[in-house]
């Protein structure tokens, strides 16, 4: 998914909505879990069933009855269900408790049910025994409350304000609007879902349209979806839709299509935007194997959302920019095809639909356009020092969708794991996860992911995942160096911005330059402990070094010392290993970490025209200048006696 809010500090962003919404245009950012909080809360607590595990959902026929006018739903659900025990007497669904269950029926038989909270248990006829499949049906209705992102939501659309309906169900909605079995262990192995609104309306679904009827002023549409689906992926949106299609030619001569249901009134630029998706996917089947549902169809359903959600072969969409539409296409892969089976790893999902964005990026727009890519999710992660993209409070909305840790630094992770192996490697052991048969149409763990790398690269990465993927923060990283034309000495240092790691182990790219800065050599420093030296040849005298300079890694550069350099005026500083400022380049916050207790007398903050903008105390060391305008700033910061200088610049 991709919200499309923008993201945290936000200053940056056009929107995340892509991100799932994912960065504004380029990142993203979350709803605030405050909004709808009463409604939001109960789902939070939302906790899947043992019951569950009792029967297989094979099965689901969805037959409901809406007006995009009015904020109501009616229905049918019919469950093939699949015993595991040996003497099944009660089956169990989540749905919310405000919606009126009518009736319930198995083998025909109407039969009694009782309701806990959101709660639904159904008493069976007779009890099934292992392996034993029969079907229950539950006729229900009532008007759905709207939680998390919107998971039933009545808006209007366009000049004349034509009325829309919508769901989006991720992470604990659907309860809200069917009856549903909320499972990250069991997907629905196939579904029909067949939808009567006003005639004027369309329903945009899951799968292949086998018919479109109009009867007595009311139109029925059926979509057959014959693959595995996890719940949340399951989604209606219902409006006065205009289509048309793309199609991707494939080599052995099959198409696969490219449906979009869109406004009326976005018809023709949706017509100009939505074709580069036959190139992404092009891209996304050449890097990992093709498309997953393509015996079905892809498809875009615009809805009124400020992002995307990568509902399974038809993904909901705010708008049709690059980054969007790939985001959401990349989900098919990574999220429907193989699903995370944790929401703590929901990284599996949006770490990767981001990172392929990326790669999206880089294949088709090219290098520059990957390099501005890279620099804006290093900046976002490291707007601030700490968090994880290990998931520990998952009742924590805003965190589980955090922008900057699920999908940019979830995205950085691959990244980074792709610098550490190679391309080869790296490739190799996505593609191996994404065939892996025990996640294949359904769902995987974090373990199994990196086990896959591992044996790809021939390696261990657990002391990676524990830095990177459960520990926080990144490295900040102090370079000196000196020497003459046929050698250069490099010391590099490391300041971790976060206690939770205490060193980041990993092989560092630079890049050094002659003094007309006509030629450059590109060095990998396999940084295993602070201080460490290093001898590089580049074949002529080094003037300049640039750490990561083609943004390989989550890191901030502090100081680059050219150490044959002198400090002429004792009283200024201008860079000492005794205080870091970062991140640098900055979007907004910025912090100044200084030894010890050594205490700070004054800071003071100058453009580049020597004229002072702001003044602080000492007593704290963490400012936000997100309201500065870009450009490149002085920082002054007088402690013990000494006063020390940093350029910084402001994006």
């Amino acid at each position: 998914m991709e919200i499309r809010y923008l993201f945290i500090v936000a200053c940056f962003f056009i929107s995340f909505s892509v991100l799932k919404a994912q960065q504004p245009e380029n990142n993203f950012t979350e709803k605030a879990a405050e909004v709808e909080a009463a409604n939001y809360i109960q789902k939070q607590n939302f906790k899947e069933s043992l019951n569950y595990f009792a029967y297989d959902l094979i099965y689901q026929r969805m037959e409901w009855q809406v007006d995009p006018a009015v904020r109501y739903i009616s229905g049918k659900v019919t469950s093939h269900i699949k015993s595991r025990t040996d003497e099944l007497t009660d089956v169990e669904f989540d749905l919310d408790s405000l919606m009126m269950v009518d009736s319930v029926l198995h083998a025909g038989i109407a039969i009694e049910f009782t309701r806990n909270m959101d709660k639904l248990v159904l008493h069976l006829s007779r009890s099934l025994a292992m392996d034993e499949i029969d079907s229950v049906a539950v006729f229900y209705q009532g008007e759905p409350v709207s939680s998390g992102f919107g998971s039933y939501t009545q808006s209007v659309h366009g000049p004349d304000t034509i009325p829309v309906i919508w769901t989006l169900s991720e992470p604990y909605g659907a309860m809200e609007w069917w009856p549903c079995k909320q499972s990250l262990a069991d997907k629905i192995d196939s579904v029909d879902i067949i939808v009567t609104s006003p005639e004027p309306y369309r329903t945009a679904s899951n799968g292949v349209l086998v018919s479109e009827e109009i009867s007595d002023g009311f139109r029925t549409m059926h979509w057959k979806h014959r693959y595995p689906i996890v719940t949340y992926l399951v989604a209606i949106a219902v409006t006065n839709y205009a289509n048309y299609s793309d199609f991707l030619e494939l080599e052995d001569g099959r198409q696969i299509e490219i449906l979009n249901y869109v406004y009326p009134e976005s018809l023709e630029s949706a017509r100009e935007r939505t074709p580069v998706t036959v190139e992404i996917m092009k891209t996304f089947n050449e890097l990992f194997g093709e498309y997953p549902f393509a015996a079905e169809k892809y498809g875009h359903a615009q809805f009124g959302w400020g992002g995307g959600m990568e509902h399974q072969t038809m993904s909901f969409m705010g708008g049709f920019n690059f980054e969007l539409i790939a985001h959401e296409l990349a989900h098919q892969w990574f999220g429907n095809y193989i699903t995370l089976a944790s929401w703590q790893d929901i990284w599996l999902n949006e770490g990767f639909a981001t990172y392929l964005t990326g790669l999206a990026i880089e294949n088709i727009a090219g290098a520059e356009s990957f390099r501005r890519w890279k620099q804006r999710n290093v900046m976002v992660i490291t707007t601030f020092t700490g968090g994880s993209v290990f998931v520990n409070d998952t009742t924590n909305i805003s965190a589980l969708f955090s922008g900057r840790l699920s999908y940019s630094k979830g995205a950085y992770i691959l990244h980074m794991l792709r610098w550490i192996m190679g391309d080869e490697r790296f490739f190799n052991g996505i593609r191996n996860y994404y065939e892996d048969p025990e996640v294949a149409n359904g769902f995987a763990e974090h373990e199994q992911l990196v086990a896959h790398m591992e044996a790809a690269g021939d390696t261990s990465l657990t002391e990676f995942f524990n830095d990177w993927y459960y520990g926080e923060g990144y490295p900040v990283y102090s370079l000196k160096y000196s020497g003459d034309n046929s050698r250069t000495e490099l010391l590099l240092l490391q300041n971790s911005s976060h206690p939770s790691v205490d060193f980041f182990e990993m092989p560092v790219p630079v890049r050094v330059y002659n003094e007309q800065r006509t030629d450059s050599a590109d060095f990998r420093l396999y940084h295993t402990h602070n201080n460490q030296e290093f001898v590089v040849e580049p074949g002529f005298e080094v003037a300049d070094v640039v750490i990561d300079p083609d943004f390989w890694l989550i890191s901030v550069t502090d100081t680059v010392i050219d150490a044959s350099d002198a400090v002429v005026d004792a009283s200024v500083v201008p860079y000492n290993d005794e205080i870091r400022v970062y991140p640098n380049p900055f979007l907004g916050h910025i912090t100044v970490a200084v030894p010890g207790e050594k205490p700070v007398e004054e800071i003071l903050l100058f453009n580049s025209e020597g004229q002072k903008i702001d003044r602080q105390n000492g007593s704290r060391l963490n400012f936000n200048w997100g309201h500065l305008p870009e450009g490149i700033y002085f920082l002054r910061v007088n402690m013990s006696g000494k006063v020390y200088e940093r350029k910084l610049i402001k994006h």
